[in-house]
C-alpha cells in the first residue's frame, strides 16, 4: 500500500513467508527454449509471464519473465511451510520487480476474497475523506487528481485503482502514475503532442504526500460534451459503477492463478459489494477535454460537494 494500511512487525504466525535472494539468471538462448517448450500464462499488457517447471502435492516450481526482455527468476512454493522463495535476476531492476508484484497479488487476492472491491478510479482525501475520479480510459483521472493535490491542498490516494471495502473505506492501490506534461511544465500542448510523464510507485513515496485509508466522501464521473464551461448535476451511481468495475485485466493481474502467495486465487467482481451508500454521486460534463489541466471544474462542483470547502 502506499502508505501501508497497518504496519505490524513479522512474527511466527505469519499467513505467508516470502523469501528473496539474487543470483545470475539462466541464459536467454536456454529461458527461451523453455518458454517454447510448455504452455505460459501471460498477464495482459505486457506483464509477467511464468511457465511452470515440475509441481506436485502442495509445491510447484516456476521460471517467470517479468517483462519479455528481462533476466529470468526462479519461484519455488512450498504450500507446507506456506513460502514462497524466489531467486531473482541479479543486476536487473525490472526483473527484480518480482517481490513487489508477488506480495501485491498477495494482499489483492486475499482482501477481494473477503469482499473489498477494485474500482478503476483516481483519488484524493480532502478534509479526511476520500473524492474518487471515474471516467473511461485517458478519461482526466490523473489530470484531475494532480489538479486537487496542487489547487485544493488535498492527498494523493490513488491514480488508477482503488480498493473499497467494509465501512465504504477506501484504499489506493500502488500503480505508477502518468501525469499530462503540461500540468507539471505549464506550457500548453498542442493535441497533437499531448505527453505524459510517469511517476512509479517509488517515487510517489519519496517525493509525494500520500494518504492512508479513508471513507468516502464523494463519487464524480468525467464526461466529455456538454457546454464549453464545466457542469456538474447529481447523477445515478450505476453509470459510475458500471465504468469503475470493468476491469477484466486489473482482476487478472491481482488474480493468484498458479498459487504463487498460497493456494490459487481468482478475484471475481465484488458481489458483496452494494454501491456507494450514501456518498453523492456528481456527473462532471467537460466540453473541451482537451482544456481539462485548466478548466474551472471546482467552482462547478463546488456548490454540490460542500466539504471542498470545509475547514
Amino acid at each position: 500500500m502506499v502508505p501501508p494500511c497497518e504496519a505490524q512487525p513479522a512474527h511466527p504466525g505469519a499467513d505467508w513467508i516470502l523469501r528473496l535472494e539474487e543470483a545470475n539468471s539462466r541464459p536467454q538462448e536456454e529461458v527461451g527454449a523453455i518458454f517454447a517448450d510448455r504452455p505460459v500464462l501471460v498477464l495482459p499488457h505486457g506483464g509477467p509471464r511464468l511457465a511452470v517447471l515440475d509441481a506436485g502435492d502442495g509445491w510447484l516450481r516456476a521460471i517467470g519473465r517479468y517483462r519479455p526482455y528481462t533476466g529470468a527468476a526462479m519461484i519455488d512454493v512450498d504450500a507446507a511451510r506456506m513460502t514462497t522463495h524466489v531467486v531473482l535476476p541479479a543486476n536487473d531492476e525490472l526483473g527484480g520487480r518480482w517481490a513487489d508484484w508477488l506480495a501485491r497479488t498477495f494482499f489483492a487476492s486475499r482482501m477481494l476474497a473477503s469482499g473489498w472491491q477494485m474500482l478503476h478510479a483516481s483519488a484524493v482525501v480532502i478534509n479526511r475523506r476520500a473524492l474518487l475520479f471515474v471516467a473511461g480510459s485517458r478519461g482526466g483521472k490523473s489530470t484531475l487528481a494532480y489538479r486537487a493535490r496542487s489547487e485544493l491542498g488535498a492527498v494523493f490516494l490513488a491514480d488508477d485503482l482503488v480498493l473499497i471495502g467494509p465501512g465504504r473505506t477506501v484504499v489506493g492501490w500502488p500503480t505508477r502514475i502518468a501525469i499530462p506534461e503540461e500540468l507539471i511544465t505549464g506550457v500548453p500542448a498542442m493535441e497533437s503532442e499531448r505527453r505524459r510523464i510517469i511517476f512509479s510507485p517509488s517515487d510517489l513515496r519519496s517525493g509525494t504526500d500520500c494518504s492512508g485509508p479513508a471513507p468516502l466522501g464523494a463519487v464524480v464521473i468525467i464526461k466529455p460534451g456538454g457546454r464549453e464551461a464545466p457542469s456538474a448535476a447529481h447523477t445515478d451511481e450505476r453509470e459510475a459503477l458500471g465504468l469503475a468495475t470493468d476491469i477484466p485485466g486489473q482482476r487478472l493481474h491481482t488474480s493468484d492463478l498458479l498459487g504463487l502467495m498460497g493456494r490459487p486465487q481468482v478475484t471475481c467482481p465484488g458481489l458483496q459489494f452494494d454501491g456507494f451508500g450514501d456518498a453523492p454521486v456528481i456527473e462532471l460534463r467537460i466540453g473541451d477535454m482537451a482544456a481539462l489541466p485548466t478548466a474551472g471544474v471546482w467552482a462547478a462542483l463546488s456548490g454540490l460537494l460542500s466539504y471542498l470547502e470545509e475547514s
